[in-house]
């Protein structure tokens, strides 16, 4: 599974596969992400990453997996 910017990010803010290096990150995504889930993970991922799971200003009230992040700095409400 490839592992850019956007899958690092997530991965390690919802420690869904944390790790220091995108390698470690690869390598602890492989093991929790079934195989027939794989491909279609990879692209759930770098989409979450992109348009929610920003790294400025994520966008956690539009976060459909904000119950598993524990990502430290959380924004809970946006100022419209």
């Amino acid at each position: 599974m490839a592992v850019d910017t956007h899958v690092f990010r997530v991965s390690n803010r919802t420690k869904i596969a944390k790790g220091k290096t995108v390698q470690e990150v690869e390598k602890n995504l492989l093991k929790r992400v079934p195989s027939e889930y794989a491909y279609n993970a990879h692209h759930w991922l770098v989409l979450l990453g992109r348009y929610i799971c920003k790294a400025n200003k994520p966008r956690c009230d539009l976060c459909k997996i904000f119950s598993l992040c524990e990502f430290e700095n959380k924004f809970l409400f946006r100022k419209i």
